[in-house]
């Protein structure tokens, strides 16, 4: 990922002005994601400096508050391949896409890399692929129409919708991109989507995946590092595990920690 912006810690979380120059470096150079690495090998105190500076960006949610803040992104190879704990490759998405206060900010802290050397993070910018796409496309996506599997249980992010667009009305960052790989092959059995010409809006839907992934990029995350995104504008995902993931203690196997936020003028908007 030659693009990324890449921070070293030390310089981010030391002196008054820190949490505002990491905002400031987020926002500008970073365009809204950036890569920060930690010279410690103590997770723990990385872990509660990273949450630092995601609350200068914004308020930081426990999705499962018995968990705390930080989510474990395991691996096992005794679940679906291609969902968050297994090891094959998680297609592009938005997490909690269906909520009507989807966060907006991800965080991903890597404890461990997997040892086979597989098990890059992908980032996509949903808006350029967007703009990929031509106008027709982007009207059918524009309708209410859409629905997805509801994630029970979460807590701060508001109630499912029971219908929602893919993208929203302008493209400026304001409201959540709605966006998962996963709809597509629903889509094509005329599932997930309740309004006219499902094989359109399938079609166009297939073209924004397709658009999503050219624009795909990957960075394998090493131990002591933190990627921060806005997932309103980036789709993420996971590419495979390396080969023989079974054969690993799990102990051994990729391990990341996960966060979640909201941007101060989302909360503010929210109110």
């Amino acid at each position: 990922m030659t693009d990324l912006l890449h921070l070293d810690a030390r310089e981010l979380t030391c002196g008054p002005s820190a949490p505002d120059a990491f905002a400031h470096a987020f926002d500008g150079p970073g365009a809204a994601r950036a890569l920060v690495t930690f010279g410690s090998e103590n997770h723990d105190g990385n872990l509660d400096l990273a949450l630092s500076l995601l609350s200068a960006l914004g308020t930081v949610l426990a999705l499962y508050p018995d968990r705390g803040c930080w989510d474990e992104l395991t691996v096992r190879d005794d679940v679906d391949p291609g969902r968050t704990h297994g090891v094959g490759e998680n297609r592009l998405h938005v997490d909690l896409v269906d909520r009507d206060r989807t966060p907006r900010l991800i965080a991903l802290y890597c404890v461990r890399a997997d040892p086979a050397g597989g098990g890059a993070s992908a980032l996509s910018d949903l808006r350029t692929a967007a703009e990929d796409l031509d106008e027709a496309d982007r009207d059918l996506l524009r309708r209410p129409v859409f629905s997805y599997f509801t994630d029970h249980g979460v807590h701060g992010v508001g109630e499912g919708l029971a219908r929602f667009p893919v993208l929203p009305g302008h493209l400026e960052g304001r409201e959540p991109i709605r966006f998962t790989s996963k709809m597509l092959p629903h889509l094509q059995r005329g599932e997930l989507v309740d309004g006219g010409a499902p094989e359109q809006v399938a079609a166009a839907f297939g073209r924004l995946v397709a658009a999503a992934e050219a624009r795909r990029t990957t960075v394998r995350l090493q131990p002591g590092q933190l990627l921060v995104f806005d997932q309103w504008r980036y789709a993420h995902g996971r590419m495979p595990l390396g080969p023989g993931q079974r054969d690993l203690p799990p102990g051994q196997r990729r391990l990341l920690k996960q966060a979640y936020g909201h941007r101060f003028e989302a909360t503010r908007e929210a109110r």
